[in-house]
């Protein structure tokens, strides 16, 4: 990535002030199967939200083969209160378990743990639908392995308080933090940084966003005396150019002889 002295030197200074965003501890390790579909569906939003859509998927279908068969409009259904285009991400979540199938003849992933990291991320990446951020999901909270995960709104977040290059892809970004983020802090900040975007309170300056404050009780009063001030200047204007108007007419008429 472009710039990436520069770039570590602001991560390191961001990562100082929303340490310690998240409100749990890091969540137990789920089966790589169960990770894969939560990064499939937290892909646009926070893990909170993929985690919701998770658990109604579990209570609408019977288990993940069920999910496999459904159609995308049924998975839709199911995930639509907590994810956004929940139309393509059920299609896309469907073409990864698909395509598990397809290679094991079960929805199971459970042989990765016995493979190494390299081998891990070729089978991985040869997944139809899968993506970088998938991928590094399942890398980092089911397998242990050094992984810092960026979907699209922590990218988003990133370069909108210039922290990474602007036209970086998540791939590199992802490439980037993983070099300037330990191993053992991965999973605090991948956590902090998911809180801190789903909040949207935070700006690199260091102070949390806020709305504009509403117009005082005082101010409106001011204004709309302001208000009626002008209207009275110019109801008096008026009414002096027609005073002068009228003596205008009446002297003319005085001057005139009469027939």
């Amino acid at each position: 990535m472009k710039n990436g002295t520069l770039y570590a030197k602001k991560i390191k200074q961001a990562y100082n002030k929303f340490r310690g965003s998240r409100s749990s501890e890091p969540p137990e390790v789920r089966p790589p199967v169960e990770q894969l579909i939560l990064g499939v569906l937290s892909q646009e939003t926070s893990l909170d939200r993929a985690e919701k859509a998770l658990s109604q998927i579990l209570d609408d279908m019977v288990d993940y083969n069920e999910l496999r068969v459904s159609t995308p409009a049924e998975v839709s259904s199911s995930i639509s209160k907590h994810i956004p285009r929940s139309v393509q991400r059920a299609k896309t979540l469907l073409t990864v378990l698909n395509s598990v199938y397809q290679l094991e003849y079960t929805i199971s992933l459970d042989h990765l743990a016995a493979k190494g990291v390299r081998e891990v991320k070729t089978y991985l990446s040869e997944l139809d639908g899968m993506t970088p951020y998938a991928m590094a999901s399942v890398m980092l909270w089911s397998l242990g392995g050094h992984a810092i995960p960026v979907n699209d709104v922590a990218l988003e977040f990133l370069k909108e308080n210039d922290l990474v290059d602007e036209n970086a892809t998540g791939a590199e970004v992802q490439s980037f933090l993983e070099r300037h983020v330990s191993s053992a802090e991965a999973k605090e900040f991948c956590m902090d940084l998911d809180a801190i975007v789903a909040s949207k309170a935070f700006s690199f300056n260091g102070k949390a966003k806020s709305a504009k404050p509403a117009k005082s009780a005082k101010t409106s009063k001011k204004k709309t005396n302001s208000s009626k001030a002008g209207a009275t200047k110019t109801t008096k204007k008026k009414s002096t150019t027609k005073k002068k108007t009228s003596a205008k007419t009446k002297t003319k008429n005085k001057k005139s002889p009469s027939k």
